[in-house]
């Protein structure tokens, strides 16, 4: 049973179990505390006032805690400017990938992320609904963890940071009330196959981190868990693991070929698959034809997942396109149905510590009616949005940190 419990990181400079009061009227019912993070007292005021207790070492029923990154556009040495990527694009950290993997191979916990503030710095108010937001958007919790400046100021009653408090709290509450949400599926086009793990960890992982931030909705397909199901929907599958799929998973890999679908891999493959294909080319690729699809095999041995990640976007077309933005900035985006598959969710994710200009947004589909929902409006609002045949573009208002569109048909 999936847990369903909002967890908050007790600051080690709270020692006064009047402190606890502080969760009063939050969706914050569970204390994380490492082994004596908090006096005794504390923990049994917290007990009394029947929140639970955890150790992150051993979490409870429900809930499963991964290593995390503190969620924004990565600062060069100094904080004086964003690094960036070959492209000259900001280097954007996310947990979502992270979540969405775990997630896949423990279907029946939440991912709560353990992402903690760096010591002796403080940080912005407004990256604390980003981060949550970053976590909640994916079906995971962040362990909500205070910087020593923010929690300090909580504690002494400063306005600005009761201010900040509130919006945390708000935030969390959030992701909470949208319960629907987590029984909604993603809406992938670009499979990518893999245990991700052994020799396959870090192409397996950075291939679902780099591909998520080319906005390439994607789905995450287990070897050890595959079925006719799991390339339903998709234009593609990357197969990049250290060895050859076994004959079960190259079968099923090649019917969804043969079906249509687009394979990109290679010499760990084996022998290339299908037959030369006419009349096209990609660099660094053999392309062949297999059934109804093709495939695109590779020259030489995958070793850099950031090219593989840009490559995979122009071998599957950027005609099957789920999401495109338009003066985003450093944007992310996760895509979501739900089972009838009459409604969806566009999770949008800003990484700037700023509000975004109005932001132009494409969804692919048959969508004619939207309300937005942002950690900073209580109540949905209507979307301005242009109708086309197979698409539906979202003109967004000025946005900070998240915003999420509801389409129906």
């Amino acid at each position: 049973m999936i847990s369903v419990l909002t967890p908050f990181r007790w600051p080690a400079s709270w020692k006064d179990p009047s402190a606890v009061a502080l969760l009063a009227d939050t969706p914050f019912d569970c204390l994380v505390c490492e082994k004596g993070a908090a006096p005794d007292s504390v923990l049994a005021q917290a007990k009394q006032k029947g929140l639970t207790i955890a150790d992150p070492a051993s979490p409870p029923a429900g809930a499963s805690i991964t290593d995390g990154v503190w969620p924004g556009v990565q600062m060069a040495r100094g904080q004086a400017a964003a690094s960036s990527g070959p492209t000259g694009n900001p280097w954007v950290d996310s947990n979502g990938w992270k979540i969405r993997l775990e997630s896949a191979r423990h279907p029946d916990s939440r991912i709560w992320v353990d992402a903690k503030p760096a010591a002796g710095r403080a940080f912005l108010a407004a990256s604390y609904p980003r981060a949550i937001a970053d976590c909640g958007a994916y079906g995971g919790r962040w362990i909500v963890s205070l910087d020593e400046a923010l929690a300090a100021g909580i504690a002494q009653g400063n306005a600005d940071a009761l201010a900040a408090w509130k919006k945390i709290a708000g935030s969390a509450r959030f992701f909470n009330d949208r319960k629907a949400w987590s029984g909604y599926a993603p809406v992938a086009v670009l499979g990518i196959v893999s245990d991700f793990s052994g020799d396959n960890e870090f192409m397996g992982q950075e291939l679902l981190n780099l591909v998520a931030r080319t906005n390439q909705q994607s789905g995450i397909i287990l070897k050890d868990k595959v079925s006719a199901s799991s390339f339903a929907g998709l234009r593609g599958v990357i197969y990049a693991d250290a060895k050859p799929p076994e004959a079960n998973l190259r079968s099923r890999i090649m019917a969804f070929v043969q079906s249509g679908g687009a394979l990109i891999t290679g010499p760990n493959w084996g022998p290339a698959p299908g037959t030369p294909a006419r009349g096209q080319n990609q660099p660094g690729y053999v392309l062949r034809e297999s059934g109804k699809g093709r495939v695109a095999f590779a020259r030489e041995e995958f070793s850099d997942p950031y090219a593989l990640a840009n490559e995979s976007v122009l071998i599957v077309s950027h005609r099957y396109d789920s999401v495109r933005f338009w003066n985003a900035g450093s944007a992310g985006s996760y895509v979501t149905a739900a089972p009838d598959g009459k409604r969806a969710v566009v999770h949008m994710l800003f990484y700037t510590d700023r509000a975004t200009a109005p932001v132009t947004v494409r969804v692919a589909g048959s969508y004619r009616k939207g309300m937005l929902r942002t950690l900073d409006g209580p109540e949905p609002r209507p979307i301005e949005m242009d109708l086309q045949e197979d698409a539906v573009e979202l003109h967004l208002p000025t946005v900070s940190q998240y915003a999420a569109a509801e389409l129906e048909p």
